[in-house]
């Protein structure tokens, strides 16, 4: 008969039964499980599916010789961006790198967009968003608020690929509770792992994905969300005094990060079920999609451009929320100046407070207000960097739910082991 060999869920090594202790030991990280804990998360991970995650793309169609009369793509020789624009249009510049763009051929065969959200919002707000947003920025160099100018402003409509899919499957977490004590001068410390499962579904409807290698996936994503009960069925007529971006990017090449954002929505979804642990850690998720559609649209977004310092600075702006999205820079002189006077002001006061206890007769390291004082001040510098330079993916799709969807078939929390670990303290600081 063949060896059974059973992984350890801490270290994956194979696990050994031991005769003395009648549990299971992992020989490479010296846990130890009970077999009915060890039988039940085994029995629990063997009932996992096959996972689907297939796109429907039958609503994607081409344009018809009569739809693309008028439209011409006008591309750029300098960064071989390919822009659609009215066959009327006499003259224009490239949105990405400002050189003019030359009528390079008749629109044909390309997919018509689905769906087209029209611009809601003007240039004078674009523009007036981006002043407010370098408004009160405390780290911001002085120089830039004081010389910046934008250079140019560009309305575009950014092809997206979007993705509908009902998401059933489960999600497997590793959670931990942490409890710590005293004993003499020692202090102890007992985490107790976690298989923490959870069976269900969630809808989600209209999750974009950016279709232009041209246009940062980053900064459109960081203008999101966009709200579809905006979006109109795609008529040329839309596309009169404004220019759209030829996608470049295939539906296929979009498949993963489309798949990407459901699961993390998906993982997400599931966490907000879950209480009681201190941590929770994805170690696992098995989807299957269904009522699936991936179609085509077209999204507004003002690009606007500065320079400083001789170096570019770009934003965008959300074309139907306003939401705006960029880099700024940072002043190194202001945040060591901020950093320090947080530290000085939270720091005194918490070795101030020390200090009076301590004169009480409490023994507490005076030390310890400048280190949380530190702590705070850096935290405060992180949060505040943060909104110097919002540009990032977004992780999951919660913008994108859809109401009411989310239902959990099955709640299943597994003990796995539990690792103590004790620290020797001083004998004065275990005095009460």
């Amino acid at each position: 008969m063949a060896n059974l060999e059973f992984k350890c869920p801490c270290c994956g090594g194979a696990l050994n039964f031991d005769n003395k202790s009648q549990n299971i030991v992992c020989p490479y990280c010296d846990t130890d499980f009970t077999a009915e804990d060890l039988k039940e998360y085994t029995d629990d991970i063997e009932e996992n599916g096959k996972e689907d995650t297939s796109w429907d793309e039958s609503k994607i169609q081409s344009y018809t010789s009569d739809e693309v009369k008028g439209m011409k793509i006008y591309s750029c020789n300098s960064c071989g961006g390919e822009i659609i624009c009215e066959e009327t249009t006499s003259s224009t510049s490239c949105p990405y790198c400002g050189n003019n763009l030359v009528v390079s051929k008749e629109l044909s065969g390309d997919l018509k967009p689905n769906y087209i959200i029209p611009f809601k919002r003007d240039k004078v707000f674009a523009e007036n968003a981006l002043k407010k947003f370098i408004r009160r920025r405390p780290l911001l160099p002085s120089s830039f608020a004081k010389t910046n100018t934008i250079q140019e402003v560009k309305s575009l409509y950014v092809p997206f690929w979007i993705f509908d899919a009902d998401v059933n499957g489960r999600v497997r977490f590793e959670g931990t509770k942490t409890r710590t004590w005293t004993s003499g001068d020692y202090r102890y410390k007992e985490v107790k792992h976690y298989s923490v499962v959870r069976d269900g579904g969630i809808g989600f409807t209209h999750v974009p994905v950016d279709g232009s290698k041209k246009m940062e996936d980053q900064l459109m994503e960081s203008i999101e969300p966009f709200d579809f009960n905006q979006a109109e069925e795609f008529n040329a007529a839309y596309l009169a005094g404004y220019s759209a971006d030829r996608y470049d990017v295939s539906k296929e090449e979009t498949f993963g990060r489309a798949t990407t954002r459901f699961r993390q929505g998906t993982e997400a979804a599931f966490r907000r079920d879950i209480h009681g642990y201190d941590t929770l850690k994805v170690t696992e998720s098995i989807l299957q999609f269904s009522n699936t559609e991936a179609r085509y649209a077209l999204y507004p977004v003002w690009l606007l451009h500065t320079k400083w310092k001789d170096n570019p600075f770009y934003f965008a702006v959300n074309g139907e929320s306003g939401k705006i999205a960029g880099n700024l820079p940072v002043s190194p002189l202001k945040f060591t100046l901020f950093l320090l006077l947080f530290w000085l002001i939270f720091g005194g006061a918490i070795f101030g407070i020390a200090f009076a206890i301590s004169a009480e007769g409490f023994e507490i390291p005076l030390f310890l207000g400048l280190g949380v004082g530190l702590i705070i001040a850096i935290a405060i510098m992180i949060l505040w960097r943060r909104k110097m330079k919002n540009v990032r993916f977004q992780y999951g799709a919660a913008h994108y739910e859809k109401p009411g969807s989310l239902r959990i078939d099955r709640r299943k929390d597994i003990y796995l082991y539990k690792k103590v670990t004790c620290t020797k303290i001083s004998s004065s600081n275990s005095k009460k």
